[in-house]
């Protein structure tokens, strides 16, 4: 009798924990209770994928800064996914590792410096778009814009377009990138939150 009682009191400690319930006493009769719940709640994930990195060079053509546009500069384009299992609308933080002049910038290895805007908008849709720079660097991404699984992908829902402008502050951005024999490198960092 005595291994039973401890059997009993050892599961009971085993699932009060777990299940938050209220656990009998021994003796001629015993009652416990528990709580159901019914939680609806989804929490939302998200996802950033089919991003790739961008080469400009001097023979580069131009690329329109947004998809239809009449505009066009020097860069290139392509394209990228957000998802958030919800479908619901995110919020875009972008970063650069240096900004020059408020732009964002790329340096060479003799530390010359390349300022280059960036572009992105939903694809299919112009009217909702961010160019950032040093102080624009969040954007909203609104629901149903996102989607809800990799899967859905296609080829991307943001459109990303990338230009040079100045070269140790003088403006090229008229022209094709001068071959002046410099790589300038500089990096990005999206991370997408859900609202």
């Amino acid at each position: 009798m005595r291994t039973h009682a401890l059997l009993v009191a050892g599961l009971g400690l085993m699932f009060s924990g777990a299940f938050a319930a209220t656990q009998g006493t021994l003796g001629a009769t015993s009652q416990g209770s528990f709580t159901n719940t019914f939680n609806g709640t989804v929490a939302p994930q998200v996802q950033i994928l089919g991003l790739s990195d961008a080469t400009v060079t001097p023979s580069t053509g131009q690329v329109q800064i947004f998809e239809g546009s009449p505009s066009n500069n020097y860069g290139v384009a392509d394209h990228f996914c957000v998802v958030n299992t919800t479908g619901g609308a995110v919020t875009m933080s972008v970063s650069s590792d240096r900004y020059s002049g408020g732009s964002l910038a790329a340096v060479s290895a003799g530390g010359s410096e390349l300022q280059y805007a960036m572009i992105m908008h939903v694809t299919g849709d112009v009217s909702n778009f961010r160019d950032f720079n040093a102080s624009a660097t969040d954007w909203t991404m609104p629901a149903g814009t996102t989607v809800t699984s990799a899967a859905q992908c296609g080829m991307g829902n943001v459109r990303k377009a990338i230009y040079h402008i100045a070269i140790d502050g003088g403006m090229i951005a008229a022209g094709p990138l001068p071959g002046n024999g410099n790589v300038y490198v500089g990096t990005v960092t999206i991370t997408v939150t859900p609202q």
